[in-house]
């Protein structure tokens, strides 16, 4: 009200202002205290207080006395104390607010020791504690160019420490060796590559576990959205030129796609609230202490340089640290040095390509970014591909051994065939030959008995005819040989002991021997040999004995296979020997 209806207020200057409003505010508390007392005095009279006060003191007293076994009746009351105690306080307060309002102090004192919410920039309020900030060594995600900033997932052991982030971790620390930093306090991410780095850095400063804190949620990555598990080299790219453009000073533009996996899309602005939440825990807990802070990613502590040293955050990008980067003694002057200088060429070149590369993602919002799930297709295409191999591998194989089962089944149907036929054949081969050897039987027995037949009437006819013509003829024996195996001339003898026989015997005999003849060259079967009854028989056998058969002849015989073939070649050779007698024959 009195800077509202007093016009001489409007002109005064700041701290007249303030001694003006302590003066309000002393009148309304003195105001107050005055209406509240008259109040109480209206309210609670004398006499009402004394009697109640008096009544109670009495139930008291009376107690008292019956428990020792006297009795006592003091109406004593305690309404004097009372009235002096409110007394008291109506007094108090107003010293209180007139000494205030004439010595030109706070009404609560001084400042507290408690440092409280941190105000950025801290420039006229430095910081209680040195601060180390460092960046954790390339996790392996990083060193596969995977960019994942999703809370649930940073303490997987696929984002540990690499071996190439456990060489950059131990120069920083060597580093510090150098400057001879000895910090006291290792705050650390719970992110898998942060927790790795922290070991290492307790190790190398032989700091105890209890040194050691983790920080759950204050440290975490600005988590980027449906960009997340992307390639990360070029989509840090993006989101750096996105930050640049859109951010502007305050870090409340530029926010990445949402994400349907649970992964935030937040703005700097956002990690700004978390930073903001951390420097105060630690300004509350630690005062004197050299802190390093181990931030999972480069943006984090490259914000909270910017919040330090009041620096614009649009330009957080060009304070980004790198993979085991450390930069000591963090203050308002130290990242105003830093900032001082214009970006490089190369932070440009940056800006440029990730334009391109954020003007791609939002036009193709629906492109599929995450190297996981990329690789999970690429794996899954690979192994169908392999699949599809082994299946059509297996099927040649099955083809090939069907076909090579075939042809070994055709191969032993062949041969069993072959065998078949070759048994076949053997079996007629065999069939043949006993076919022959019967034919052979028969033949030898209707050669043997024609022949003996047939042999003797022609050796009857030839016997006859020798002995009408009267003439001698050659005989090749061994007696009748000279020395030189040449035969010698012998003649038959004129006179024959053989008995004539007659004409019409020798008739008979050239009939049946022309019959003979006649059905050997009309080739009768072989199982039908020739038969003649017993009377022919005797009668052939009687003319064969009368006839005189010299046995030089016979023995012709024996050098022949066959009893025809010895008789035929016999006839030959006396009809070679004597020409005569063959056209005496014919």
């Amino acid at each position: 009200l009195l800077f509202k209806f007093v016009p001489m207020f409007s002109n005064m200057n700041s701290r007249s202002l303030i001694q003006a409003s302590r003066a309000s505010i002393i009148c309304s508390i003195i105001l107050l205290s005055s209406v509240n007392s008259s109040l109480c005095l209206l309210i609670h009279q004398k006499t009402y207080i004394y009697r109640r006060q008096t009544a109670f003191s009495h139930i008291l007293r009376r107690h008292a006395s019956e428990s020792d076994g006297t009795h006592e009746d003091n109406n004593e009351g305690l309404s004097e104390p009372l009235e002096d105690s409110r007394r008291s306080f109506v007094k108090n307060g107003f010293m209180t607010l007139t000494t205030a309002a004439f010595t030109g102090g706070s009404l609560f004192g001084s400042e507290a020791g408690a440092r409280g919410l941190v105000r950025f920039p801290c420039k006229d309020q430095p910081l209680l504690n040195t601060y180390h900030f460092m960046r954790a060594g390339s996790s392996l995600l990083e060193v596969e160019d995977v960019w994942s900033t999703n809370p649930l997932f940073l303490t997987n052991r696929e984002a540990a420490l690499s071996e190439k982030g456990e060489d950059e971790v131990r120069r920083a620390c060597n580093l510090l060796k150098n400057m001879g930093v000895t910090p006291t306090i290792v705050r650390y991410s719970l992110a898998a590559s942060s927790i790795d780095t922290a070991n290492i850095v307790g190790e190398e400063f032989n700091i105890g576990r209890d040194r050691l804190v983790p920080e759950f949620n204050y440290m975490d990555p600005r988590a980027i959205g449906g960009w997340d598990f992307s390639p990360k080299n070029a989509t840090e790219e993006a989101v750096w030129a996105m930050d640049f453009d859109e951010a502007g000073p305050s870090g409340r533009g530029g926010r990445p796609p949402p994400n349907e996996d649970g992964t935030p899309s937040e703005t700097l602005a956002d990690q700004v609230v978390r930073l903001t939440n951390l420097m105060s825990v630690l300004e509350t807990l630690y005062s004197g202490d050299e802190i390093i802070l181990v931030f999972p990613d480069g943006t984090g502590p490259a914000l909270l340089s910017c919040l330090i040293g009041g620096i614009p955050l649009y330009r957080v990008h060009e304070l980004n640290f790198q993979s085991g980067e450390i930069r000591q003694n963090v203050d308002y002057n130290s990242v105003n040095a830093i900032a001082t200088d214009l970006p490089s060429p190369y932070y440009s070149e940056i800006l440029q390509r990730g334009r391109q590369e954020l003007m791609q993602l939002r036009e193709n919002p629906d492109e599929e970014r995450n190297v996981k799930d990329l690789k999970f297709e690429e794996e899954r295409a690979v192994a169908e591909a392999q699949r599809k191999e082994r299946q059509e591998l297996e099927e040649r194989e099955a083809r090939q051994n069907e076909f090579e089962r075939r042809q070994k089944l055709e191969e032993e149907r062949r041969i069993k065939e072959e065998q078949r036929k070759e048994r076949q054949i053997q079996a007629q081969e065999r069939e043949i030959e006993r076919k022959r050897m019967r034919e052979n039987e028969d033949n030898s027995t209707s050669d043997i008995s024609g022949g003996a037949v047939g042999g003797g009437i022609l050796l009857l006819a030839v016997s006859s005819v020798l002995a009408n013509s009267k003439q001698s003829a050659v005989i090749d024996t061994d007696d009748n040989r000279d020395e030189n195996g040449t035969l010698s001339n012998a003649t038959i003898p004129e006179t024959s002991s053989a008995p004539e026989t007659n004409s019409a015997d020798i008739d008979e005999v050239e009939v049946s021997l022309s019959d003979v003849a006649k059905a050997d060259t009309d080739s009768v079967e072989l199982d039908q040999p020739i038969t003649m009854d017993q009377n022919e028989t005797a009668k052939v056998f009687e003319l064969a004995s009368a006839t005189n058969i010299d046995d030089e002849q016979i023995n012709l015989e024996d050098s022949y296979d066959d009893w025809g073939d010895a008789w035929l070649g016999t006839i030959n050779e006396i009809m070679n020997d004597d020409p005569d007698i063959s056209s005496k024959l014919e």
